[in-house]
C-alpha cells in the first residue's frame, strides 16, 4: 500500500467529487473498472456516505454492477492522531 502521504498526493483533487468510472491504482488492491468516490474525514462519517453511495454508483454506472461493493482506508488513523477530518477513504463498486 502507498503511503498516506502518496494517497493525498493522487486522490486529494478527486474528494467531493461525484462518483467517478474507473481503474483504481494497482497499490489498492482493486482490480477492474469501478465506481468510486474519495471522502476526507472521520471514519465515523463512513455510514452516512455508505447510505448514498450504492445508489450513486448504480446511477454512474447505468446499474452496471459486477459485484460487492468495497472501501479502502487510504490513510491510516495514525497517519492524522491529530486530525481525523484528514483521512482519506474510497468507496468503490465493481462495474461492467
Amino acid at each position: 500500500m502507498a503511503s498516506c502521504a502518496a494517497a493525498h498526493k493522487e486522490f486529494d483533487h478527486q474528494v467531493g467529487r461525484k462518483v467517478a468510472i474507473g481503474t483504481l491504482p494497482a497499490w489498492t488492491r482493486v482490480t477492474g473498472k469501478v465506481a468510486y468516490i474519495v471522502l476526507r474525514g472521520p471514519y465515523d462519517q463512513l455510514p452516512e456516505a455508505w447510505g448514498h453511495f450504492p445508489q450513486e454508483a448504480m446511477r454512474a454506472s447505468q446499474g452496471a454492477s459486477e459485484g460487492p461493493s468495497g472501501d479502502v482506508y487510504l490513510c491510516n488513523p495514525m497517519d492524522h492522531p491529530d486530525d481525523p477530518s484528514k483521512l482519506l477513504t474510497l468507496l468503490y463498486l465493481p462495474v461492467r
